[in-house]
């Protein structure tokens, strides 16, 4: 089981790095294009760029975020259960997520698989769009693993690593 968990934390922190190296890439991107505009002559495509990296940056920093559990979490009702009805509520909300996730992430295939079918592309570099579809989907299943990783870790009573 433990290297299970390793897997899935490794393939987080894989994922997050690469968000992180898109995100700069963004940054600098947003920077170039701002100082070239002022120039008379912007980045053609950069609001295309952006718009990928986006999707990117956002899809691929969710399970990393869920592992170490860094996203928003209202605790005002949950404090006050006892120990096993909060046990109880992490896993029912763990396994309506990985529902939610599973269930967003085969919507994302069938999306991408008809960005193929009809061919679309984005206007300035004439890039498919399938491949940013199916990344999603890719992040929203192993969201789904993280979860049930989350769930196992929880039960047995880990902690954040």
């Amino acid at each position: 089981m433990k290297r299970f968990l390793a897997v899935i934390y490794k393939t987080d922190l894989t994922l997050h790095v690469i968000s992180g190296i898109v995100l700069a890439f963004m940054m600098c991107i947003t920077l170039i294009d701002v100082l070239a505009r002022n120039l008379g002559h912007p980045i053609v495509g950069a609001m295309e760029i952006i718009s990928f990296g986006g999707s990117v940056v956002v899809g691929f920093a969710i399970p990393y975020a869920s592992w170490k559990r860094v996203h928003v979490y209202v605790d005002l009702i949950v404090n006050k259960l006892n120990p096993g009805k909060k046990m109880a509520l992490n896993a029912i909300t763990r396994c309506m997520g990985m529902a939610l996730f599973i269930f967003i992430g085969v919507n994302f295939i069938v999306y991408g698989l008809d960005l193929i079918r009809t061919g679309e592309v984005s206007a300035s570099f004439r890039l498919p769009y399938y491949p940013i579809a199916f990344g999603l989907s890719l992040s929203c299943f192993l969201q789904s693993i993280t979860l049930f990783a989350d769930l196992i870790r929880t039960i047995k009573g880990g902690g954040n690593e």
